[in-house]
């Protein structure tokens, strides 16, 4: 914007000298006044110029710098004061601000703002405004922002060297080693939703009342989306699953295709699998967590190629699973559970450490390494190994709403719909690992 100031103020100065010379009454003779007329036309130009490019590089930063998640109203919509509210991300809070700031039902003095903001609107329900805790997936893996479709390319195969093969010697023929890439595309699926709200609450409810209905869109569609993360079928029907394997994967996505798939087909079905046995950890507590810590220490040092245990890894659990890892101990009576000591989980997307990593635990799906209750759980993912990179949630830029006073306007009713859409792929399934229970 100084820029943009700077050089209006340097046009207006130019212009202002070309007026004074050309409204003298008398012959223009001088040198410097021949020189501005026959420079000045041309440094107006350029100045223009430099103007139109500050402008339109100041809006595409602006609009680079808008988060993934924003309430912004459709094109078209009344200028109402409802329509002011937006959405904004702060890294982990959430919170709906704008719309109407003056008390509906009196003045706003000793209120600091909107009559009775201070007060939460949702009083039994959630009182913790972070999208962590009811997103954890979107806070394990990584978040990237697009504002239209997209393709990835992905290494499907990737060269390789054996000894026998590469080793030549002097003149010897080169070894054919290529590598092959695949294509990825990124869906953005769409969830939607709306939400008819009276005149009389638009205009008689107490202050941020919309926001708050707002704020729960926000909230239910993160939350949605967090499950379609966890269980989603993939291909074309939605994100690749996080907490299926592929046979659970390959059976979800034949039912809802009626097409015939194998195991091979599942999205992730190269990816690393360890199985913990449940029908060795139901019997005594002793024998359940030396199961569950074989099991996590496989998976962790043995399952994982050594090439992938720096860089980021971490833990991403289901809640049943990690209500028994926390009563786990190793073969020293130590607790394999490790809670951290600067941070909590209200202010960390990690509770813990288990086996020196992050754990992130997930209510979004059920599992746990326990038969005592039937073998429902028998072939569930309880746990995944992996990094911030290996499964990649791509937004599409601008979770948006839409002020609607018309549709409903005959019985007195604004229409408020909201829509995200989203997906969600793995990238390097490889570089994870998966506990599977087993039999």
């Amino acid at each position: 914007m100084d820029d943009i100031r700077s050089l209006r103020e340097q046009r207006d100065e130019l212009a202002g000298k070309i007026n004074d010379v050309l409204l003298r009454n008398d012959s223009i003779e001088d040198t410097e006044s021949i020189d501005l007329l026959e420079q000045g036309e041309q440094k107006l130009a350029e100045l223009d110029t430099q103007i139109r490019a500050a402008e339109v590089r100041a809006k595409a930063e602006e609009r680079l710098a808008k988060p993934s998640f924003g309430f912004t109203p459709s094109t078209g919509s009344a200028p109402r004061e409802d329509a002011e509210y937006r959405f904004e991300m702060n890294g982990a809070e959430i919170r709906v601000v704008g719309g109407n700031t003056t008390a509906p039902n009196g003045p706003t003095t000793g209120f600091g703002g909107a009559y009775g903001a201070a007060i939460p609107v949702d009083l039994t329900a959630e009182m913790v405004r972070r999208l962590p805790v009811l997103a954890p997936i979107r806070g394990f893996f990584n978040v990237r922002s697009y504002s239209n479709d997209i393709e990835l390319q992905r290494v499907s195969d990737r060269v390789a060297m054996t000894t026998t093969a590469n080793q030549i010697g002097e003149s010897g023929t080169y070894p054919n080693a290529d590598m092959e890439l695949e294509r990825i595309r990124v869906h953005s699926f769409k969830t939607a939703a709306k939400s008819n709200v009276t005149e009389e609450f638009l205009r008689d409810a107490r202050g941020n009342a919309v926001a708050e209905l707002l704020l729960q869109h926000a909230e239910e569609h993160g939350r949605l989306w967090d499950t379609l993360y966890a269980t989603g079928l993939g291909r074309n029907l939605g994100p690749d699953p996080v907490f299926l394997t592929p046979a659970q994967w390959s059976t979800a996505y034949n039912t809802a295709t009626s097409e015939s798939t194998t195991a091979a087909d599942a999205p992730h079905a190269d990816i690393n699998t360890e199985t913990i046995s449940a029908s060795e950890v139901g019997n005594t507590a002793a024998t359940k967590s030396a199961e569950i810590v074989r099991a996590l220490t496989s998976a962790r040092y043995d399952v994982l190629p050594a090439q992938y245990w720096g860089g980021g890894l971490k833990w991403l659990v289901t809640q049943e699973f990690f209500a028994q890892i926390s009563t786990a101990i190793d073969a020293f009576s130590r607790p394999l559970f490790q809670p951290l000591s600067a941070s909590t989980p209200s202010s960390d997307n990690a509770a813990g450490t288990m086996l020196g990593l992050p754990v992130t635990v997930t209510n979004n799906i059920t599992g746990k390494a326990d038969d005592t209750e039937g073998s429902s759980d028998v072939g569930k993912c309880v746990a995944l190994l992996a990094h911030a990179e290996d499964f990649q949630v791509f937004d599409r830029k601008g979770f948006s709403q839409q002020v609607d006073p018309f549709s409903a306007g005959d019985v007195g009713q604004t229409v408020y719909r909201t829509r995200m859409r989203s997906d969600g792929r793995w990238l390097r399934p490889y570089a994870a690992v998966q506990i599977v229970v087993g039999a």
